[in-house]
């Protein structure tokens, strides 16, 4: 009898769960494609015909549009930006998978920083448009909690333009903030070993020469200038040699808006033991130095991607090598 009453039970429970199963539907855990909620459902299918994204921040917004072949910067003269940083950025927002619906109240929006953008905030709005100019995304990116979702996605905070809600998704950003952020900021590479001859001149005429005697040498000598043979360490003058190894930008333009002035520029020109000139132009303004590279002799030692870089284009560079480039 007993048996027969706990088979009863057993089955009458069976029924049951399933029809609990049938009504709701079986566990959400993150990982199963029925549960999937994207941000944006059909953007993954629109990736190829993305051509503008629109990011602002801190008050200021710039573009990242692309042409036929190639993705850049208006703002800063067409400079080319790298797909590199593109592709992954356009599939990750495509990707973003809602996890948990959270405020719909303005005044709660800081708290998650999906306010809206202004000076005083950090956080992003990002768009997506096509070349026709139909907006096909347009998000407020605000707080991110790194690793707080299955298989290693971060929880970011965020709310779609225009939509009072705001959402929990999963997914992993690497948002560039800033328009250099974009870009290759590598301008020049060659490597000390390589460069037989400095010379340096600046506007009064003073001129600094330094150079070595044979091909690997251990270091350089001053061969014009005997007071700064006098006052420069050994150390010093082989620093010089170091200017234009491994040098990024900080920010650049188009040369033509450098606006040089030959009374104000001092000009370095480089010479390798292969033949490559590379004559560096800097100007000071504001306490910044902008440069611009010309190339002569054998150019062969200089990649494509980084003569493109050079021509018509002016950078901004670091202290310590600008300062070398405009050694007395």
């Amino acid at each position: 009898m007993k048996n027969a009453v706990l088979i009863l039970i057993v089955s009458v429970l069976s029924i049951a769960v399933g029809v609990y199963l049938l009504v709701t539907g079986t566990p959400q855990t993150g990982g199963q494609e029925a549960d999937i909620q994207r941000l944006f459902p059909d953007l993954e299918n629109r990736l190829n015909d993305i051509s503008r994204i629109r990011v602002e921040t801190g008050g200021q917004a710039y573009n990242v549009i692309k042409d036929a072949t190639q993705w850049s910067l208006p703002d800063k003269g067409g400079f080319p930006v790298m797909f590199e940083q593109v592709k992954p950025l356009l599939l990750a927002i495509a990707q973003l998978e809602k996890v948990e619906p959270k405020t719909g109240k303005p005044e709660n929006y800081a708290r998650l920083g999906v306010q809206e953008p202004d000076t005083d905030s950090d956080n992003v709005r990002l768009e997506l448009y096509l070349a026709d100019n139909e907006r096909v995304a347009s998000l407020i990116i605000g707080s991110t909690r790194p690793g707080l979702i299955t298989g290693g996605r971060d929880g970011i905070y965020v709310r779609v333009s225009g939509d009072n809600r705001a959402w929990l998704v999963a997914g992993n950003l690497d948002l560039p903030m800033r328009q250099v952020d974009w870009v290759d900021r590598r301008i020049i590479h060659i490597k000390p070993k390589q460069v037989k001859r400095i010379t340096i001149i600046h506007p009064d005429g003073e001129r600094l020469v330094i150079g070595k005697a044979y091909k690997g040498a251990a270091g350089f000598s001053v061969i014009e200038n005997a007071d700064a043979a006098a006052k420069k360490s050994r150390d010093e003058i082989n620093s010089l040699a170091r200017a234009l190894a491994g040098l990024d930008l900080i920010d650049m333009r188009t040369r033509s808006s450098a606006n040089p002035s030959d009374s104000e520029t001092v000009t370095a020109v480089f010479e390798t033991w292969d033949g490559l000139q590379v004559t560096a132009t800097t100007r000071q303004h504001d306490r910044q130095v902008w440069a611009w590279f010309d190339l002569g002799g054998d150019v062969s030692e200089i990649p494509g991607d980084t003569r493109k870089r050079l021509e018509g284009w002016s950078y901004r560079l670091p202290a310590s090598p600008a300062r070398k480039l405009r050694a007395r």
